[in-house]
């Protein structure tokens, strides 16, 4: 991990208050389940209509693991990992709850900041400003992105697994 990354994440630390005992047990509803699907994505105030099509980036299969602080992204389709770009690396939960913090290994991005909306062990949602339609020059929407435990027959197969075993 680059070092401007680490002390990043320790400053972010210490800025945060202390996380009590319910806390921790809301975090750790990432492992309740030991893969999740985006189900649905929905811009602020339409959640009716899915707009997973125009979103494909915060779409696929995710896992979580709060032992570690550390998640993977992966390819619906394939099971393939989107580590190399930027999906995978280290997440918190900031103290209050309501902030769902990803700081990426690698990839153009630094550090992704998403509203906490539900998490629980049947749902977990978070939303976000992006570009509409994921088109850098459209004005900013909110995004509710819907996940549910993984239950489909797609292997993944994780690169940050391969990476610490090298």
């Amino acid at each position: 991990m680059h070092k401007p990354t680490i002390i990043g994440l320790l400053l972010a630390a210490l800025s945060m208050p202390h996380l009590s005992a319910a806390q921790a047990t809301d975090i750790r509803q990432l492992a309740s389940s030991p893969r999740w699907l985006t189900t649905k994505v929905y811009i602020d105030g339409a959640p009716e209509t899915d707009v997973k099509a125009k979103y494909p980036g915060v779409v696929g299969i995710s896992t979580w693991d709060p032992e570690r602080n550390r998640y993977e992204f992966f390819y619906t389709d394939t099971g393939e990992s989107k580590y190399n770009n930027g999906g995978g690396g280290y997440f918190f939960v900031t103290g209050d709850q309501k902030q769902h913090v990803l700081v990426p290994d690698m990839g153009p991005t630094k550090t992704i900041v998403r509203r906490l909306e539900t998490l629980n062990d049947r749902e977990f949602t978070y939303s976000r400003e992006v570009p509409r339609d994921m088109i850098e020059t459209n004005p900013p929407v909110r995004i509710h992105v819907v996940h549910a435990p993984y239950t489909g027959t797609v292997q993944t197969r994780s690169a940050i697994t391969q990476q610490d075993k090298e």
